[in-house]
């Protein structure tokens, strides 16, 4: 890259530099949103002149030639039920995708390991501005690929904590879209980094532009659009003139607009007062889109609940027979499915802690904090690895049940006698719980 310098007596001295990180770790029709988000993304900074060479984007990449995509080719953020709605898809460069879209290249891309490829070269002198958007649990964001496919917090607080070590950045800021993506942050002492979160470290983030509202050129795309808290942060920037909103504005718009989550701040509050243009990009180009009456907050759904929700407004909005047989029939698998997540975690819980009804409840509805990384991760890849044909485990459904994994865990680190994997096993290959738990 070319950098500029300015001279200040006999020293020179570089000009300040913006980089942009951009990532969405999911795949498949279904998770259209977090690849919509991410190239609308793409499309603001690039559009407020981070040059193409400081913008590194990850995405599987799978979303806009699916044949489920009545736009072959194209991503739309938001609806436009008449006219033929702004695509996102266009121009939006990616540098890693499919099976590259793991968590050791997010990580070798912050840290500037740059064996892995096109990585961050930013200097103390630059501001970068990360943006992840995907499915999240307590204590994990999720990405596409296994056998591990998932980032622990321990893990992105040190590639943050790397990244200031190696003087990487003046001021970093990121947001991140993934429920309970509070707990990602949680404890996060980096001197320079500010964080957003979509939702608190309890709780769901929510899909925007949802079933009815999920209209371009009046085609029902089928999907949820985008999610609340990103289309809300990306609207505000689109919708304003001029760069004088400060990062503490911008929050405190966002926060109301996000209506169904709390959006939290997190780590290095000091200089929220800073505009939002230093980090996005300084000039006053605007991606205002088509104009809509469509509140993104009208037809939000849980990010838990948006595949059965989706297929539920399908089966009910179907207009022949067979549309309504196949999305039924497509209905009726995903709740055996998501039936058998949930009993699958109950009965960990009962293999956990035999006979004590009180201590299997305790560990159901605990609401520990993610501290043991080795034994949460192992936790979740072992539910993906031996519970594959009942289950998906990385959906955003059973991602929820993490929890009791991160319960489990704590107890552990206490001195319960419980080998993670094998219990794991036991769950996966017993059925149904002797009991039901309230």
């Amino acid at each position: 890259m070319l950098r500029a310098f300015v001279f200040a007596g006999s020293a020179a001295v570089a000009d300040a530099a913006q980089w942009a990180v951009i990532v969405a770790g999911s795949n498949t029709y279904m998770n259209y949103r977090h690849q919509a988000d991410a190239c609308h993304a793409h499309q603001i900074v690039k559009a407020k002149g981070i040059p193409a060479e400081n913008i590194i984007h990850m995405a599987y990449d799978d979303i806009a030639s699916s044949p489920e995509n009545p736009f072959k080719g194209k991503l739309f953020n938001k609806p436009d039920v008449h006219g033929p709605g702004r695509d996102v898809y266009a121009g939006c460069h990616h540098d890693y995708t499919g099976d590259q879209v793991i968590p050791d290249n997010f990580v070798a891309v912050l840290t500037g390991d740059g064996s892995k490829g096109k990585t961050l070269k930013s200097t103390a002198d630059d501001d970068v501005f990360v943006y992840f958007t995907d499915h999240g649990a307590p204590g994990l964001i999720a990405f596409p690929n296994y056998p591990v496919g998932v980032l622990h917090k321990n893990d992105l607080q040190k590639a943050l904590k790397t990244m200031a070590d190696k003087k990487m950045f003046k001021k970093l800021v990121f947001y991140l879209e993934t429920c309970e993506s509070g707990s990602m942050f949680e404890g996060l002492d980096v001197p320079g980094v500010y964080a957003v979160s979509a939702a608190n470290a309890k709780e769901s983030s929510w899909g925007s532009y949802c079933g009815k509202d999920a209209v371009v050129n009046g085609k029902n795309l089928m999907t949820c659009l985008g999610d609340l808290f990103s289309v809300s942060w990306m609207n505000d920037v689109d919708n304003r003139t001029g760069n004088k909103e400060t990062l503490q504005e911008s929050f405190s718009t966002v926060k109301v607009a996000t209506a169904k989550s709390h959006v939290m701040q997190w780590g290095d509050l000091s200089f929220t007062s800073d505009p939002f243009s230093e980090f996005i990009g300084e000039k006053g180009s605007s991606l205002r889109g088509p104009a809509t009456d469509v509140n993104p907050s009208t037809s939000a759904v849980s990010a838990r609940s948006i595949h059965v929700d989706t297929l539920y407004w399908a089966y009910s909005s179907a207009k022949s027979t067979d549309e309504r047989l196949y999305a039924g029939e497509r209905l009726q698998a995903l709740l055996g499915e998501q039936q058998a997540a949930e009993l699958t975690f109950r009965k960990f819980t009962q293999i956990a802690v035999p006979g004590d009804a009180d201590k299997q409840s305790m560990l159901w509805h605990a609401k520990e904090s993610p501290r043991y990384a080795q034994c949460e991760t192992l936790g979740h890849v072992s539910f993906v690895n031996h519970c594959q044909s009942q289950f998906n485990a990385k959906s955003a459904f059973a991602l929820q049940f993490h929890q009791v994994v991160v319960n489990v865990c704590a107890e552990i680190a206490r001195g319960l006698n419980l080998d993670v994997v094998s219990a794991v096993q036991q769950s996966c290959a017993a059925g149904k719980p002797e009991e039901v738990l309230v």
